[in-house]
């Protein structure tokens, strides 16, 4: 008994001395991937316009705002080692924003001051307008180019690409003079759209769970550039009323930067 004992640690002994010696296998698969998840977004937006008639009246404004966000995340990928060490890849990312200017003192979107100041002269003695602005960012795309570093079981990598953005811009017009907000109605505005381009860059870190499953982990910085949203419209219908001699032009140049922190869960093929 004692001899038989003391063969079992014997070789418990070996087996676990030759698992503890040995290198641990990796599990790590590299090829296409696509995955989905979600991100936390902070969005800043910066805003000046020039609203002036054909009668060579004018108000310029400008706000920055921001905004917290959750947003949903699918990306196509792929990847390949150059070596036991460093790796390259390659990234395509959509994320829906449903990003909009917060009313900030106005019911809809930022009041701009200057510009319902201005309004009796745009529509006449001791009629009283105010204006604001509202811009919607809806898709982001990126297209990111990274290289890593390969570990046991995940990796970590940088990237840099472009970005392309989905957006439009209404400004609007209230009934009532309503500078601190209020339940008014809005009786009319105008709007336009534009599709901006912009840069990203993206510091992330990979998880294998098993050979083909991953967890990404990433923190990505965009900034687009400015994009112009211009209107014309006549100044008496944008009051409610039948078109007059005057002439109103809406010139607004935007444009905004993202920090997103982002968890997906992937897919190696």
């Amino acid at each position: 008994m004692k001899k038989l004992i003391t063969l079992a640690a014997i070789g418990l002994y070996g087996i676990a001395t030759s698992v503890f010696a040995a290198e641990p296998t990796p599990i790590i698969s590299h090829g296409f991937y696509a995955g989905i998840g979600g991100g936390w977004n902070t969005i800043d937006e910066t805003y000046a316009s020039t609203l002036f008639t054909s009668t060579h009246k004018s108000a310029h404004d400008n706000y920055n705002v921001s905004s917290n966000r959750l947003a949903p995340l699918i990306q196509l990928g792929y990847w390949r080692p150059f070596n036991e060490t460093w790796l390259w890849g390659v990234t395509a990312q959509w994320e829906y924003l449903g990003y909009q200017t917060a009313n900030v003192n106005s019911s809809r979107g930022q009041y701009i001051q200057n510009a319902s100041f201005s309004s009796i002269n745009f529509f006449g003695p001791d009629v009283l307008r105010d204006f604001t602005s509202q811009t919607n960012i809806n898709n982001e795309v990126l297209l990111l180019f990274y290289l890593g570093m390969q570990m046991q079981q995940s990796y970590v990598y940088l990237g840099l690409g472009p970005a392309l953005f989905t957006a439009s811009n209404n400004i609007y017009v209230s009934s009532v003079h309503t500078p601190h907000g209020g339940s008014n109605l809005v009786s009319t505005s105008v709007g336009a759209n534009n599709t901006l381009w912009g840069g990203a860059a993206q510091v992330g870190f990979n998880l294998y769970l098993n050979p083909i499953w991953f967890l990404n982990f990433s923190y990505t910085y965009l900034k687009s550039t400015t994009g112009s949203f211009n209107n014309s419209a006549n100044a008496t219908k944008l009051n409610g009323g039948s078109a007059g001699p005057t002439t109103l032009n809406l010139n607004r140049a935007i444009r905004w930067s993202t920090q997103e922190v982002t968890l997906s869960i992937n897919k190696v093929f």
